[in-house]
């Protein structure tokens, strides 16, 4: 076994707070987890974590030692990197992504990185919440739009453009806007939830312009959401890749073609504090390198 293998699986338990989720990420058992931090334990000649039925508690001691032990972790994986002895992309990489993003931009480019790194298993979810990734033992997730102020560390992997779109049968019975003020007089489908999702900003060559708008259906899935514009329920602001063939076909009319909705940046994030595995940096790697490739 690896002798740093009990200090990664410390690390990892001490940001997690639990075996079951660190076992889940190393794909082992959670009594072999237990039995490496005891192991971990016997040779320090301290306690790490006091036990409980809900969370284990990190002691003084664990407290003291685990900026330490990251720190070595982090060393060993810049000298292997170094030196040109990286270690091979091996285990469970467990992240979360999108749901219809997922589905249609990122899942049919992991046959070509489980193809480069063969030995990595992914375990994905695909979910639109936000999740804890630590509480999940998760390693990564994908984020799209503007990331909220945390500790999270990010790598741009895509930009997401929008296209403002209506029915020929919706814009029959309610007149084009000319501008994006006139959205607040337009039943809008909208994607997402909360209220930040009620106001669309749009970039021209007068500057930035931003409008509230209001409508009777939210959806949190993009495709939903076009399908529902599709049934001339309103206007709606899309993302490129799912509006797909649509605007050709003449299913749906682009709108305010002079006025251009504020991109959307998508990201891999991960949390600043942990040890990243090579599965992990393998992984961002491979979707940096896909995007350089398409631009």
């Amino acid at each position: 076994m690896d002798p740093l293998q009990p200090y990664a699986a410390f690390v990892r338990t001490f940001e997690a707070g639990s075996f079951s989720a660190v076992a889940r990420e190393m794909s082992t058992s959670q009594s072999a987890v237990s039995k490496q931090i005891a192991s971990l334990e016997s040779s320090l000649g301290v306690q790490l974590f006091a036990r409980s039925t809900r969370r284990l508690q990190p002691t003084n001691e664990a407290l003291q030692l685990y900026e330490h032990v990251r720190q070595l972790l982090d060393a060993v994986e810049s000298l292997k990197t170094l030196s040109g002895r990286r270690a091979a992309a091996t285990g469970t990489l467990r992240l979360t992504m999108p749901g219809s993003y997922g589905r249609r931009q990122l899942c049919p480019k992991l046959p070509r990185f489980l193809d480069q790194y063969p030995q990595v298993r992914l375990d994905v979810l695909l979910t639109d919440q936000v999740v804890d990734l630590i509480e999940e033992g998760l390693e990564l997730a994908v984020r799209i739009g503007n990331l909220s102020p945390s500790t999270l560390m990010a790598r741009p992997i895509d930009v997401i453009n929008q296209v403002l779109v209506a029915t020929p049968e919706y814009l029959a019975l309610h007149k084009a806007p000319d501008v994006p003020t006139d959205l607040a007089d337009h039943a809008c489908v909208l994607y997402g939830s909360g209220g930040r999702w009620t106001r669309w900003e749009f970039e021209s060559e007068s500057g930035r312009h931003a409008v509230d708008v209001e409508g009777r259906v939210r959806v949190n899935d993009p495709e939903a959401m076009f399908e529902l514009v599709c049934a001339h329920q309103g206007v709606g602001m899309v993302q490129d890749w799912v509006v797909g063939d649509a605007i050709k076909q003449g299913r749906v009319l682009w709108l305010l073609q002079d006025f251009y909705p504020i991109p959307m940046p998508v990201n891999i994030v991960y949390p600043q504090t942990r040890f990243l595995s090579q599965r992990a940096r393998s992984f961002i790697d491979f979707f940096v390198a896909e995007q350089r490739a398409n631009r």
